[in-house]
């Protein structure tokens, strides 16, 4: 499943961020990787870029960014 998929409220699992350069760079420098759980905060007033939350951090990627990583469903949510 592409990060893009997640909807508003949702939080998933990173499963894998693909080779996408600096924007990888940038986003394991913050500390987020494989394994880490991000929500979809909210979309920018035209949709792009969204807001995701990780490790208690706003993060703002773009949609065709957002393409190359791959999360999964967590599974017991209660919503």
């Amino acid at each position: 499943m592409k990060l893009t998929e997640l909807k508003r409220g949702e939080s998933s699992k990173i499963v894998k961020i693909g080779n996408i350069g600096e924007l990888k760079q940038r986003l394991t420098a913050l500390g987020i990787g494989r394994g880490e759980t991000i929500k979809l905060e909210r979309n920018a007033p035209l949709g792009d870029p969204q807001e995701y939350i990780v490790r208690d951090t706003a993060i703002a990627i773009r949609k065709e960014d957002a393409e190359f990583i791959e999360i999964e469903n967590i599974r017991g949510d209660v919503n």
